[in-house]
């Protein structure tokens, strides 16, 4: 009895034990750097590094709710070395150093020589965090081909085969690709150019090169009347790139790329659609104006901003005046309201969801301009206040003018909160608390109103505190 009891007692603690050692999540080393290089060279793996710091709630978050997991274990146990260290003690701010840590956490991949390979910072899931990993991998398998091919393209090397092989290797490491697609794209004649693969390569386009797009609106315009699908799929494919390019000339400082830029937008019929913008076609589909504006406030040209925004505030005024926002609303209120009547009066509960939906569908597609437009003003007026001179009396009630014309472009919740924080920023507390009731007394009056009672309650709560 004795003996038997002794083997279950054993068998416990064996199936314990592996529990354990199976189910447990990444295992990291805990002696030395110099001790993980040398395991990391022995092993001929990667080096996975959490750096951390006592106080980054992040960091905590990651180490006790995704590190520990299993599959995360399975994999990192596999694939790398790994390690984790505060920031801030011993061996910590040499590495945050030289790994260049601006925040936290900060997880960087190194092959057995300390040389970074891939960095990412932010919390992940199990399975985000295992995209990662495997994004450092395939980057260190990578490697070599690519600074083989760097080496020839710094020597001179060119020619179309080799362009291609190179930016579809960069692409493949999530390196991008930048002037190498550009070079690439431009070997490309005019047919090649139309191909399914190279299509969707331009919207990868992220440098503006004047000749290149010169040949990308002559070809959109080209098959436009022939193959009219293809011509939408380049069309979208040269916006999307714009975008990337409208990023990259910001962060340069290219004022030539700029006005480049704009000319293509209005050498594509300057096209401007708040909704493509919102869904991932990016800021190319902005007004001109609003991008010189954010151009110029991005890189600090004040003079420029305070003179064109001031020409773009009038034009717009003029042209998106509030008398006739209000007609066009109050028609299409007045449309939908006999609809809904004339539903009920025939008790037809099916029309009436679907012309709720319709509204639904109206209000999203025809609130958009505005509602962007408003959001703008708002930023853009921020922008000025900060610059202007705000002893002023006439630059003080011309920021509030625009203000109060952004709360009137878009009469919500959200866009009222954030008009009243600008105006009590700028001075004028009383003018907040006005534009504040405003809202409620429009939501009370407008029975279509899709307010939600949490947005309608809080700002109950702020005008009361004021």
């Amino acid at each position: 009895m004795i003996e038997i009891m002794r083997r279950i007692f054993l068998t416990i603690v064996v199936l314990l034990f592996s529990w354990n050692v199976f189910s447990q999540g990444i295992q990291f080393e805990t002696g030395s750097w110099k001790e993980v290089l040398q395991k990391a060279k022995q092993e001929n793996k990667l080096i996975f590094v959490d750096l951390y710091t006592t106080w980054c709630g992040p960091c905590k978050k990651m180490a006790a709710e995704t590190f520990p997991q299993q599959v995360v274990g399975d994999y990192f146990n596999k694939n790398f070395v790994n390690y984790k260290i505060d920031a801030e003690k011993g061996e910590g701010p040499e590495l945050a150093g030289k790994y260049e840590v601006s925040a936290y956490p900060t997880l960087v991949f190194v092959n057995a020589a300390g040389e970074l390979v891939y960095k990412f910072m932010g919390v992940r899931t199990a399975d985000k965090l295992i995209a990662e990993g495997e994004k450092a991998v395939r980057l260190y398998a990578l490697a070599p081909r690519i600074a083989a091919m760097e080496k020839e393209y710094e020597q001179g090397k060119r020619g179309k085969v080799f362009l291609g092989e190179y930016y579809a290797l960069l692409k493949e490491s999530g390196a991008g690709g930048g002037i190498v697609l550009n070079e690439y794209l431009k070997c490309l004649s005019d047919g090649e150019l139309l191909l399914e693969e190279n299509v969707s390569n331009i919207g990868n386009i992220s440098t503006f090169d004047p000749v290149l797009f010169d040949r990308l609106v002559k070809g959109i315009k080209k098959v436009e009347g022939e193959n009219k699908k293809l011509g939408n799929r380049l069309n979208a494919s040269v916006m999307k790139s714009l975008s990337a390019c409208f990023a990259t000339c910001v962060k340069e400082k290219d004022e030539k790329a700029l006005e480049g830029i704009l000319g293509v937008k209005a050498g594509l019929g300057n096209l401007e659609n708040g909704m493509s913008a919102m869904m991932g076609g990016g800021k190319s589909y902005l007004p001109a104006e609003q991008l010189r504006l954010d151009f110029y406030s991005n890189n600090r040209l004040d003079d420029k901003f305070k003179t064109l925004m001031n020409e773009y505030m009038i034009a717009q005024q003029q042209e998106n005046s509030i008398d006739s926002l209000r007609k066009t609303e109050e028609i299409t209120n007045q449309h939908f309201k006999m609809l809904i009547d004339s539903a009920k009066m025939k008790n037809d509960s099916t029309a009436i969801v679907s012309i709720k939906k319709t509204m639904g569908m109206a209000s999203l597609f025809g609130g958009v301009k505005y509602k962007l437009l408003s959001s703008f003003v708002i930023s853009a007026t921020r922008h000025y206040w900060k610059i202007t001179d705000q002893q002023n009396v006439g630059e003080k009630k011309k920021c509030i003018d625009w203000v109060n014309y952004a709360y009137q472009l878009d009469r919500t919740p959200a866009t009222a909160w954030g008009c009243a924080d600008l105006m009590e920023e700028i001075g004028d507390k009383q003018g907040a608390k006005r534009l504040l009731i405003d809202v409620l007394e429009v939501i009370k009056n407008n029975s279509l109103s899709d307010a939600e009672p949490k947005d309608i309650q809080s700002v109950k709560e702020r005008v009361e505190k004021m």
